[in-house]
């Protein structure tokens, strides 16, 4: 897919071209993109950050490539109560950002940079690590595509300004359980981190490799599955939607492994 590249300049002083995706948008700038195009972007990103990913079926890096590649920075607060939020991407500098005390047991605000992703406490423990790094990538993707929605000059007077400064993302988002007809604006851009994530922790054409060596081997699809999994270190549901967006196997059929080579 077609693409720019963004002048940076990192710590050593040294200019460098990092890659950036060119999309459409609609009037209220959400992006329009389909699997194949955030597939192709997620692709491009990974052979810009680390061509090795895609060469042999590995995990990511999710941390490296969001701080030291994106240049994102990072906080964890607790983001509520209860734990319904695994995180936010900040867009714009403000001192506004709405978070959970857990000692005062109320609710705060804290100050926070552009770029600042954070990352609810509770996604600290271990057994949270996939939906940990789930999160990380998610709100990558929501950096990459969503800033031109959210993002603001920071001389624009404040009262006149009616955009949040920033997004809060949970697990289960609305748009699961709406057809896609009836998709809002937030609905869309979760989908699309959603599916960010998914792409650069499982690049599609490592999860059509590591699936092409187990219809040799005539690997079922919960084995399949199992394989993405460790593979990638992702959880065992996130490789088996995966699995399914890409069309290897059915989500009406744990059972069998579809031609692969006649989908792709």
């Amino acid at each position: 897919m077609a693409g720019i590249y963004r002048r940076l300049e990192k710590t050593q002083g040294v200019n460098v071209l990092m890659y950036r995706p060119s999309f459409r948008t609609d009037k209220n700038n959400v992006p329009i993109l389909s699997k194949d195009e955030i597939d192709s972007f997620a692709e491009n990103y990974l052979n810009d950050y680390k061509p090795c990913l895609l060469k042999i079926p590995q995990e990511t890096n999710i941390d490296d490539f969001s701080f030291n590649y994106l240049g994102l920075k990072q906080d964890f607060q607790y983001l509520s109560h209860n734990g319904m939020y695994l995180g936010m991407m900040v867009f714009n500098d403000t001192d506004k950002v709405p978070v959970y005390n857990s000692e005062e047991k109320q609710a705060d605000y804290i100050k926070a940079k552009a770029r600042t992703m954070i990352i609810d406490n509770n996604l600290l423990e271990d057994i949270q690590e996939h939906r940990y790094r789930f999160t990380v990538g998610h709100e990558c993707g929501h950096d990459i595509y969503h800033y031109i929605y959210f993002g603001y000059c920071g001389n624009q007077i404040s009262m006149f300004n009616t955009k949040d400064p920033m997004i809060f993302c949970r697990e289960c988002v609305a748009y699961k359980r709406k057809h896609w007809s009836t998709w809002d604006n937030h609905d869309r851009m979760e989908w699309q981190a959603n599916y960010m994530s998914s792409g650069l922790l499982m690049p599609k054409s490592m999860v059509i490799e590591l699936s092409k060596k187990g219809l040799e081997g005539i690997l079922r699809t919960p084995s399949l599955i199992f394989n993405i999994s460790k593979t990638f270190n992702v959880s065992e549901e996130s490789a088996r939607y995966r699995l399914i967006d890409l069309g290897i196997i059915k989500e009406t059929d744990n059972y069998n492994i579809l031609d692969i080579d006649s989908k792709m």
